[in-house]
Formats: C-alpha cells, structure tokens, sequence
C-alpha cells in the first residue's frame, strides 16, 4: 500500500493546539481505533469491522465532533470518555437541554436548516415528542439487542440504551439503613410528617414519573397521593434542589431521586443512601437515543450509537449508576443485578403514551393539592 506523506496541516493536526485553531487531519493521520477493550467487549470481530468502518467513514468526511443534546448528559461522561479512548479522532460534545428549551432547540434547527446536534438521548415522553415531529432518522443499531429493541417499539427510530433505577433517597447522618422507607407506601405513613422533600409532583420530573407509573399500574392509588401530600413534604422544582435540601439535613428522606444522581451525590461525599424498593415493583425510567435527521457528522453519530448499545459502551454507563439495555451487563455498584429483579420490574408506559398518562396524573396531583 503506498503510504503518501502528509502535508504539513495534517502532521501538526494532532496537536489539540492546531486542531482547535481549524487545522483538520486527513484520514492518513487521523488515529486509528484502539482495541485495549477487545473485539468482544463491541460484539465480536464482525462487530467491530462495522464500528472500524463508521470510523473510518467518519474520517474520510472529517467528521471530528458530536453535538448530542438531552437531559442528564453529565451521567454519561464515564461512557463518553471510554467512547472516546476507544476512537480518539472523535470528541463528542454534551449540551445539556430538555424540556421547552430542547423543543424550541430543535424546531429551529429544522425550520432554518442549520443543523448543529447530531444526536439526542432523551427520556420516553421526549423522544417521543421528536418522533412525532419526524426529527429522528430511521435507524436500526446492529448493536442494539433486547431490551434496547422491544422498549422502543417495532419500527421504532430510536433505542432503548440505558435505564435509571428510580428509588427513595435519604440522610445517612439523619436516618439509619434499617430505619429508611423501604417502599412507596411507606412514604404516606404519618410518622414522615415534616421530614420529606420531593421535586414538585406537579411539573414533568422524577416524581410526577414514579407515581404515574405505579398509579397506571395500581401499585398506588389518590389515597396514597392524599397520605403523601397529609406529610407536608417540602416541594421544591428539581430533584437537584430536592437532593440539596436532602444533604444539608432540612429534611430526612427523598421521596423519589434515581440511581445516576444519587451516583454522583455519593461520589461528591454527600450523606446520602438509597432505597430501590422492590415490593410494589422495581420501578425505571428508560433512556432512549436517536440520530436526528440532516444532522452533521452522520458516521460519526452512529458510530457513538451503536457503541452505546455494546458490552462496552453498557458497562462503561454503569459505573455513573446507570443499568444497560444490554442483558448481561452490569449493575450499577450496590444495586442487585437486573436478572434477579427483572421479573419485579413494573412495566413502563410506552414512550408514545407517556405524555397522555402523564397528563392525567398531574391533575390528579393538583387536585389533591387544592
């Protein structure tokens, strides 16, 4: 194979110095992917052919950066950072944004043209939103098994790539192990009155979630919700906050927080431990990706998704307190591993139907509230 010599640009493009001042490496210099990981770790020698070809697609385009846009992106560093020390030419980029912000984020890139994310990771309701507004690309993951396939859906643009564990949090310098909450149920018992916070039931978050999906599969009833709300528990916007006040010993116990936030409490030294309650149903909230159409850097966003669904890129997203799709993966430190709770776990609503359901039970909330 003649090997050319690389004209100046591209030798020193491999400075980050260079490289960030617009100097681009040709695909001749660009780094080829490492393999400390193993073939089996991305699915096999076949499996990693298709990732090495995305790659090298990538690098013939120039395809050197990924814009992915969704909530809880600083969950995914861990994976991100493997992501990259396997393809090294790539950076991925995070921009935390959901909500109103994400909507009117996209609806401006597709009515202008201008195209600047390239993949969005996003909760049921959300990338159902974007499904409906025919903003995600039609794409099947070779990587993607399971679980990643049968909770999107048949014929589905997006996949299935992690799950958060949903539980109750609490004050280890305020409560005992054995003294914490150790069901939903628990959470309307008199003797929490005063002591808890929660992330406001009535705006889109952890706990409106949680109790639309115990509520749509009658593992709670309105009577919980009255008990609930007769604890007077502190309610704040976020779970953030909610955990804040939670920390500084304000209150005792979290009535809902998942497994990644509270990850990254406990990797912060916060005193705070957490209860996976199995007994009404083990309860998850299941993130979905999706390519986003005439979105740049095209080989490179399917490299990312596709990775994401590997025992590599699966087991890289559990050290953040994040399960895997992925059937044999690990789970997050201190959780039970998801074939011994997996014939707990309450079914999800499908993405399509978790807005119309969500709705409901905010009324119900704010009824119960007046």
């Amino acid at each position: 194979m003649h090997i050319r010599k690389a004209p100046l640009c591209a030798a020193v493009a491999a400075t980050a110095l260079l490289a960030a001042a617009g100097c681009s490496a040709g695909p001749d210099t660009a780094p080829a992917p490492t393999s400390a990981g193993g073939a089996d770790k991305v699915g096999g020698s076949s499996s990693e052919k298709q990732l090495g070809a995305l790659y090298q697609a990538a690098q013939d385009k120039h395809e050197s950066q990924i814009l992915v846009y969704g909530p809880s992106q600083n969950f995914y560093a861990t994976a991100y950072a493997a992501f990259q020390k396997r393809y090294p030419a790539i950076k991925i980029v995070p921009q935390p944004v959901f909500g109103q912000q994400l909507i009117t984020k996209l609806a401006q890139e597709f009515s202008s043209g201008k195209h600047a994310g390239s993949v969005q990771t996003n909760g049921g309701s959300g990338i159902a939103a974007s499904d409906q507004a025919e903003q995600c690309e039609s794409y099947k993951p070779f990587t993607a098994t399971g679980k990643a396939a049968d909770e999107a859906g048949a014929g589905s643009p997006y996949s299935a790539f992690a799950r958060f564990a949903v539980g109750i949090e609490y004050n280890t310098d305020k409560i005992k192990a054995d003294k914490a909450p150790k069901s939903w149920k628990e959470l309307a018992d008199p003797k929490w009155r005063g002591k808890l916070v929660q992330a406001d039931p009535g705006i889109v978050g952890v706990t409106s979630l949680m109790i639309s999906n115990l509520l749509a599969e009658k593992k709670l009833d309105e009577g919980w919700i009255k008990g609930l709300s007769a604890n007077k528990p502190q309610t704040v916007d976020t779970a953030a906050l909610a955990e804040q006040s939670l920390a500084r010993g304000e209150r005792q116990v979290m009535v809902a927080n998942n497994s990644a936030v509270f990850t990254a409490a406990k990797d912060k030294k916060l005193p705070v431990g957490f209860v996976f309650p199995t007994s009404e149903g083990a309860r998850f909230d299941t993130q979905y990706v999706c390519l986003l159409k005439g979105a740049p850097a095209p080989n490179a966003s399917k490299l990312l998704v596709n990775w994401l669904h590997t025992e590599e890129g699966q087991t890289a997203l559990s050290k953040a307190g994040v399960y895997g799709t992925r059937s044999g993966t690990p789970a997050p430190e201190g959780l039970p591993v998801m074939a011994d709770i997996q014939s707990k776990a309450i079914p999800e609503i499908p993405a399509a139907q978790q807005s119309a359901e969500l709705g409901m039970t905010l009324d119900i909330v704010k009824n119960v509230q007046k």
